[in-house]
């Protein structure tokens, strides 16, 4: 029996702990103990965790002493800004370590973690749970097999409205930085963040790997009340030949996709978020495959468990270092843009306000979005692009080992 730990039950953390329960029996595993900075302020989640047998800690550094020898792995489900510092305190006390994602805003960070836990001999899994999903694996896997040919380019548009709630959730929501550390969160960064490692991981015709990018051009564009960017055109080279095109909002009118459109020799696949994946090939033959939430997830914390029971992590699906080109794309589409750009209060509207739903809308961005999208170019290249698009220079990635260089906080 794989015994775990988990750190931030609060929040996204307490699906995770539901997911684990759910599978204990069959995957073999089962949460010992759990641990939060606000246990006092969470006394439904801890009484039912308590009455489950879950020993409780308010600090996770106490939590990783005390379980010593009674413990193999911990999940890390907390803020951004604290992925790196405790991966890296797990690592030392000797536990394998599952971190959400994103496992860090900064390629340094990243860094960092992967020695502690080479020095420490533990591993780490990133909960990029998509790719863990059939209908993600079913595109991959007709890539690495040759069946769709090389990948051309990859394009994901996005309208994910967010509103004031969503950005007062906690402290570091929609901020470039949380006291000192920084976090950068917006869509590319974090909510959508599964679409860049999806299109970085179906660009790669390497079992269980993300392409490489080598150079990032990007525009992050800021409208509603926030430090860091709400909409997003990305676009990143790799080594292995693709270019994929990140293109999002959560200042958007209306609400649709993630959908991702993968340009083939052999093909095209299309992947959209609760409708799964579809694939046409130039023969005329077609398949297709469905993932639900639940299965993906479920089949993540069985990836990891079982790695953690063989003490081998060259099965799992998505190892912390396979993540490494997700984090340098993000980074190097900040010192691309060189700053967050304003988008004026002219080109946008406020609705629902004095409301928690309130948000910000920019005029005419769904459109924007899609065109973008399909014609595989950055906001400020469209024809009849509006007024407040900035175009931006490509950052190239070779070497890069710091963030920042260019980027203007």
């Amino acid at each position: 029996m794989i015994r775990l730990a988990l750190v931030g039950f609060g929040g996204y953390g307490g699906g995770l702990i539901e997911v684990i329960q759910r599978v204990a029996d069959r995957v073999g595993c089962r949460l010992v103990a759990a641990a939060d900075a606000r246990l006092a302020a969470l006394p439904e989640q801890a009484k039912k965790l308590a009455d489950a047998g879950v020993e409780l800690f308010d600090d996770a550094l106490r939590m990783f002493d005390a379980l010593r020898g009674r413990c193999e792995a911990v999940y890390v489900a907390t803020s951004i800004g604290t992925h790196a510092p405790l991966t890296i305190a797990a690592a030392q006390a000797g536990y394998h370590v599952h971190c959400e994602k994103p496992p860090a805003a900064t390629v340094q960070e990243i860094d960092a973690m992967l020695a502690a836990l080479r020095a420490a001999g533990r591993f780490c899994l990133v909960g990029f749970q998509a790719l863990h999903a059939a209908d993600i694996r079913l595109i991959k896997d007709r890539v690495v097999s040759g069946r769709l040919g090389r990948v051309r380019s990859l394009a994901c548009r996005a309208a994910w409205p967010r509103n004031r709630s969503y950005y007062t959730r906690n402290d570091w929501a929609g901020k470039l930085r949380s006291g000192e550390t920084w976090v950068l969160d917006g869509p590319a960064t974090n909510a959508l963040a599964h679409q860049i490692t999806n299109m970085l991981f179906l660009a790669s015709p390497q079992p269980n790997r993300l392409a490489t990018p080598t150079s990032v051009r990007a525009e992050l564009y800021a409208a509603g009340p926030v430090e860091s960017h709400d909409t997003a055109a990305i676009e990143i080279q790799t080594a292995e030949g693709p270019t994929a095109y990140f293109i999002a909002s959560h200042c958007s009118d209306g609400n649709f996709g993630p959908i991702i459109d993968i340009d083939a020799e052999r093909g095209q696949a299309v992947w959209q978020m609760g409708q799964g994946a579809a694939i046409a090939y130039a023969d005329g033959t077609q398949e297709s495959a469905r993932e639900g939430n639940d299965r993906e997830r479920d089949a993540m914390v069985a990836n990891f468990v079982e790695a953690v029971r063989a003490n081998d992590p060259s099965g799992l699906r998505c190892e912390l270092s396979a993540t490494r080109p997700f984090v340098l794309a993000l980074d190097g589409a900040h010192e691309s843009s060189g700053r967050i750009h304003r988008i004026p209060a002219s080109s946008s509207r406020r609705v629902d306000e004095g409301t928690d739903k309130a948000r910000t809308v920019i005029d005419g961005v769904d459109d924007l979005l899609i065109r973008a999208a399909r014609e595989r170019k950055l906001f400020s290249e469209l024809a009849e692009t509006p007024a407040w698009t900035v175009r931006t220079r490509s950052f190239g990635l070779h070497a890069y080992a710091k963030f920042p260089v260019s980027f203007e906080a």
